[in-house]
């Protein structure tokens, strides 16, 4: 009698533990997943793009991978490539605007910076440019200032704050100290597109207060 209480009572917590194994999998699955979706945005240009999305996350932060497809008013779709988004919440209201014969999208970039993706329909030609610190700085008027900042140290980030025709302006923060994470400047940086070639130049920098 004993005996076969016994086998009953392993028999429940060998289901328990099942379950508990299993259910904790599914959490973690839940929280540390991929999860896939499409979101499909209206454009003032015209037509709509198309954004194919992947989320994940892991223990230290959460992502966005986007893949961009604009699919134009008559129908024809263009392949506009990726951007990507870590930590912060993506707001699904990407918008293209066009500029002399490119047409051009912002969107985020890898390790806390934003990007540019440029089309030419004439020529089929794609360009992106990052705006990265190491782009920011390795620029020959961000050298001729001589500004004070540590690269390759955390936190920093340049993020595209307003785009109007050809000019983009980016806000560039970077550490100044390298024992005080919290001393930090700000600089606001101009970009002008380059009509011919697309690619945005560095045109003027002032630092924010």
């Amino acid at each position: 009698m004993k005996s076969k209480k016994i086998k009953k009572g392993c028999g429940i917590s060998l289901i328990i533990l099942i379950v508990l194994v299993i259910g904790f999998f599914w959490m973690l699955n839940e929280a540390f997943g991929e999860d896939k979706y499409v979101v499909n945005i209206e454009q003032s240009i015209g037509g709509k793009l198309v954004c194919n999305v992947t989320t994940s996350a892991d223990l230290q932060s959460w992502y966005y991978d986007i893949e961009y497809e604009y699919v134009k008013s008559n129908g024809d779709k263009i392949d506009l490539g990726r951007g990507f988004y870590e930590g912060i919440e993506w707001d699904e209201k990407d918008q293209l605007y066009k500029y002399k014969k490119w047409i051009i999208l912002k969107t985020g970039n890898f390790f806390g910076s934003d990007k540019i993706i440029m089309f030419n329909p004439d020529k089929n030609e794609k360009k992106e440019f990052e705006f990265t610190q190491r782009s920011i700085e390795n620029d020959s008027l961000w050298k001729s200032k001589n500004i004070k900042s540590l690269i390759n140290y955390s936190p920093s980030n340049s993020h595209i704050i307003k785009t109007d025709k050809s000019k983009v302006l980016v806000e560039y923060t970077y550490r100044v100290d390298e024992k005080q994470t919290d001393k930090l400047e700000s600089q606001i940086i101009t970009y002008i597109l380059n009509e011919e070639s697309g690619v945005p130049e560095m045109k003027s920098i002032k630092i924010k207060k």
